[in-house]
């Protein structure tokens, strides 16, 4: 037997179409009206615009509590999120968990930070004190990662939506994509979509990917700039040869093949976590990366992008969290905010302390997450229609059928 009769498939069935070979799913039904999310950046919620025009006031430090301070100073700068709470959507009285939600007191934050006077301070409560709650992992006096404690905060909220729409059970009975419909999804949310194409027959295989920030990878050899890497994300291809052939679902064989990658729907604010750790966060890489105020995502995206509509993903800069080091180490240091008010100024927000400062010393800064805000609000998916939803059903039925048969897909003989 030769090696192109070894690497050949042998399976009699044909194999099951993928329930997304055609293209992204959207939801059966949506958690929040998306509706609202375009409402509230266009309208901007007039007299909260007003108060995100002046300087904010600071967080008091209540014990290595810099880490949550600049991310809520970024948060509360988000636009489209102050302005979903500014309308207290979660009812404190109704709320089914009496001794912590994280929604309650985040809508609390909210709230606190447009009555505070400019440059006045207080406390930052709950958020830190039961700090726990969040992320199960985390230490009340300890510092803590920022990235972390948004990715925590974020998720909390979300998880408390689902629960609010279907119950205890939501996260188990909600398809995938429904749950990608929550506010949290709406504002931050998108797709990437990884793609292989066989080299021999053209052959397709697409999946996408919900996302909640964009991470780019910092090494002491990686280029020196945001735009580079995003190049080097979705841009930049691969080929798989070798001992690393695709196989190919058309030609029932281990080929050559292409393997990319694409931002298939741009999210309403673009979170970039810059990677500096090193060695499981033992140490950190310091190097500066350039990162612009402005941002066009259009040369990263499909070309079948479902839900751009007619404005461009371009985005502008309007947060920055920086971690101050002590001798390139992860786990000391201090952690400081730079916000864009709305009137263009913007401000370094460093605990209880607040100043003006410029955009030419924001972008001198060693980045560690970066906010974005896209220019215009982007399109919506629509509800799945029930035709769809019929074949999805279908489609899953045959697989797990020829699951419980033994076929399970593409079987092989093993590779040599």
């Amino acid at each position: 037997m030769d090696r192109e009769d070894r690497n050949r498939v042998s399976d009699e069935e044909p194999e099951v179409e993928d329930v997304e070979a055609d293209g992204l799913l959207p939801p059966v039904k949506h958690v929040h009206d998306y509706g609202r999310v375009e409402h509230e950046l266009c309208a901007a919620r007039r007299e909260d615009a007003k108060r995100l025009r002046d300087l904010p006031a600071g967080l008091c430090n209540s014990g290595n509590t810099c880490f949550a301070a600049s991310a809520l100073q970024c948060l509360y700068h988000t636009r489209l999120l102050t302005a979903h709470f500014a309308d207290e959507p979660h009812p404190h009285d109704s709320c089914k968990n009496p001794d912590f939600c994280v929604t309650c007191e985040y809508q609390k934050h909210v709230l606190k930070a447009l009555d505070a006077e400019p440059r006045g301070s207080f406390s930052i409560g709950k958020l830190t004190n039961a700090i726990g709650s969040i992320a199960k992992h985390f230490v009340r006096g300890r510092q803590e990662d920022s990235h972390e404690y948004i990715r925590g905060l974020l998720d909390g909220i979300h998880v408390q939506a689902l629960k609010e729409f279907a119950g205890e059970k939501a996260e188990k009975e909600l398809d995938a994509r429904t749950q990608e419909t929550t506010i949290v999804h709406h504002i931050f949310g998108g797709y990437t979509c990884g793609q292989v194409e066989c080299i021999q027959c053209g052959h397709v295989s697409r999946n996408y990917q919900s996302m909640i920030d964009i991470p780019v990878e910092v090494t002491a050899k990686s280029s020196s700039g945001i735009e580079a890497s995003l190049k080097s994300n979705f841009l930049d291809t691969e080929i798989l040869d070798g001992s690393n052939k695709y196989k190919c679902a058309r030609c029932r064989a281990y080929v050559r093949a292409e393997k990319g990658g694409k931002i298939h729907v741009s999210p309403n604010v673009l979170v970039i976590p810059l990677k500096r750790y090193t060695m499981g966060r033992f140490s950190k890489i310091t190097k500066f990366v350039e990162f612009p105020a402005t941002l066009d995502l259009t040369p990263y995206m499909s070309r079948d992008a479902p839900y751009e509509g007619k404005s461009p993903p371009t985005y502008t800069l309007y947060g920055v969290v920086v971690h101050l080091d002590w001798g390139g180490s992860a786990h000391s240091g201090h952690y400081v905010s730079y916000v864009r008010l709305l009137d263009g100024r913007w401000c370094k927000c460093d605990d209880g302390r607040v100043e003006e400062t410029d955009e030419a010393t924001v972008l001198k800064q060693k980045a560690y997450l970066l906010f974005y805000e896209r220019d215009a609000v982007r399109g919506c998916a629509p509800s799945r229609t029930r035709s769809r939803q019929l074949r999805v059903e279908r489609l899953v039925a045959e697989r797990e059928a020829r699951d419980r048969r033994g076929g399970g897909g593409l079987e092989t003989t093993k590779r040599p």
